[in-house]
């Protein structure tokens, strides 16, 4: 049996005006240190647990925060402290997320000496005023230098991109497009801005000093950009992401199919074994925890087995392969079709949805309303 991991490393370089995740700016290297021995003293326990249950870890994935904002040193020594302490399957799918600011020839070949086969690097915009206004530390050309730097190194690099944004047009986001798509990624992440309560940017648009794209700028936008990548040879494998053949990412389908996977480090969730895991969120009770011996767990959510289904139907119509009729049924031993009948028939009369013998699927229709149609699968 195999299953994927995360590290969250909650520590970036600054904090970016739209972020809500859970980071904070901070580059003392011994905060760094300390909390990367209490990270390295979860992968033991969770490492053991693995081990005694005959489980490897196909996939790996270290996220932030910003992970390359330790230093060359710290980076090496988790990266060994993960090859130690975690029972890695052999052809390991392994990704590192990447700030261009932080990112230096030293640190891309200590993580590709390391075993990390997979970048995934957030340059949002080349823009500079927008760069700036999203509380960006890099430049156009580092996030440039950056990008061909990694390719030389990791045989599949991932760009993030983000659409919708303040001032922005769909004729500049195919420019930016253009001008990453130049410099040969394997894959691209295209999110669309979530203008998130408690953020700088909220604030920002709140006091109208700034303004967002309309709903129907912002679907023109992501419908562009769908054409535009698709002539590139990149397949839209997923609502906000694309890979060239080959290059889909291995961790994140353990997601999208609603596999069971671990989040180590502060605030991570997991899914296992039946249950929604939470890690704390206070630093120095997970690294009190952890230092006792104990997993810093707080939350504990038992997953009813309708909630299960209402979760991979609402996971699995993200992909645009959709939701095997199949796999369904050998994991539930029900009839898809059968279970969700009054949701299926309402949407495929909309011609949102499309159900053949394989498969439940959008329809190009239903991908720009992507989130009323998931929707339509889950009880409240």
């Amino acid at each position: 049996m195999k299953t994927a991991v995360y590290l969250h490393i909650p520590f970036c370089a600054a904090k970016c005006s739209y972020c809500d995740f859970l980071s904070f700016p901070e580059e003392d290297p011994a905060r760094h240190r300390s909390y990367l021995q209490a990270l390295a003293r979860e992968m033991g326990l969770w490492g053991c647990k693995l081990r005694a249950a005959g489980i490897e870890v196909s996939t790996l994935y270290l996220g932030g925060g910003t992970p390359t904002v330790l230093s060359a040193a710290d980076l090496e020594d988790l990266l060994a402290a993960c090859r130690r302490l975690l029972p890695l399957t052999r052809g390991v799918e392994w990704t590192v997320e990447a700030n261009p600011c932080t990112l230096t020839r030293e640190k891309i070949s200590v993580l590709a000496a390391g075993g990390v086969n997979r970048i995934s690097l957030g340059i949002q915009d080349l823009n500079e005023e927008r760069l700036a206004l999203l509380g960006r530390r890099h430049t156009a050309a580092q996030a440039k230098q950056a990008l061909l730097a990694c390719k030389d190194y990791f045989p599949s690099v991932s760009a993030d991109i983000m659409a919708a944004l303040p001032g922005q047009t769909t004729e500049a986001l195919l420019a930016t497009l253009a001008a990453v798509c130049e410099l040969g990624p394997d894959h691209l992440s295209l999110y669309g801005l979530q203008l998130e309560e408690g953020t700088a940017l909220h604030a920002m648009v709140d006091a109208g000093k700034v303004s967002l794209p309309d709903e129907d700028m912002a679907l023109d936008m992501f419908c562009a950009a769908r054409e535009y990548l698709q002539r590139q040879g990149f397949v839209h494998y997923e609502i906000a992401n694309y890979a060239r053949p080959g290059h889909y990412c291995r961790h994140n389908l353990t997601y999208w199919r609603n596999l069971p996977y671990l989040g180590l480090g502060l605030g991570a969730h997991s899914f296992w074994e039946g249950k929604r895991l939470a890690n704390t969120r206070q630093l120095e009770r997970y690294q009190r925890e952890l230092a006792a011996g104990k997993l810093p767990v707080t939350e504990t959510i038992p997953v009813s087995r309708r909630q299960e289904m209402e979760d991979t139907m609402m996971l699995g119509l993200r992909l645009r392969e959709g939701v095997s009729l199949q796999d369904f049924r050998q994991r539930f031993g029900l009839d898809l079709t059968a279970v969700f009948a009054p949701q299926l028939a309402r949407l495929q009369n909309m011609g949102l949805l499309v159900c053949d013998e394989e498969k439940v699927r959008l329809t190009a229709e239903g991908l720009p309303v992507a989130n009323t149609v998931i929707a339509e699968f889950i009880s409240f």
